[in-house]
């Protein structure tokens, strides 16, 4: 994992070497939940509420189309309800999602790629009650490595003000467990702000 991580600080710095790409800042909410086959979640399964935020790359490749990717800190995961307590699923994660965007003249876009997610931590709470679940390839952990897609769309004004919604869908089976499926989903709801672009030299 740390090898991915080295190549994809690598591509932001290269992007920020380029003239047409504007930076930018978010921040927001994220409400997560997971695919799953066991019956229990399906059937109790609640949306986790968590944070988002990070930086944004945009990098113009038309005049209706650019090629942006985002560090994004943000949490994933699911709740439980039970008869008197709710049970949480927490992932603390580092996504860095490639999409193609397409932006209209009026300021609304829309656009999709792939998402790539490294869980940070994991954590079952259990009537309070913190339980640390291990990254990595061994029974009972759950991988770090999170293939995702992603689509996105919004609106951002002329003074670079951006409005977003944004879904994530995990294909990555996150668990290492045999016939049990968990795929992190997320809803993501932002307010950011761009930088003006910079002009050539």
């Amino acid at each position: 994992m740390k090898t991915n991580l080295l190549v994809v600080l690598m591509l932001f710095a290269g992007l920020s070497l380029s003239a047409q790409t504007r930076f930018g800042l978010k921040s927001g909410v994220a409400l997560g939940s997971v695919s799953t086959n066991d019956d229990e979640i399906k059937e109790d399964g609640l949306n986790l509420g968590s944070f988002q935020f990070g930086a944004v790359f945009d990098t113009k490749l038309s005049s209706s189309l650019s090629l942006q990717s985002q560090l994004l800190f943000l949490g994933k995961g699911t709740a439980v309800r039970h008869d008197d307590h709710v049970d949480k699923f927490r992932f603390a994660a580092l996504d860095v999602p490639l999409q193609l965007i397409y932006r209209t003249k009026t300021g609304w876009f829309i656009g999709g790629g792939p998402n790539l997610g490294f869980n940070l931590s994991a954590k079952h709470i259990h009537e309070g009650e913190k339980e640390e679940i291990a990254i990595g390839d061994a029974a009972g952990e759950v991988k770090g490595f999170d293939l995702g897609l992603m689509a996105s769309g919004g609106y951002q004004s002329k003074k670079g003000v951006v409005l977003s919604v944004s879904y994530l869908k995990g294909l990555t089976q996150l668990q290492n467990a045999p016939n049990f499926d968990w795929q992190n989903n997320v809803i993501g709801l932002t307010l950011g702000y761009m930088l003006p672009a910079r002009s050539k030299k």
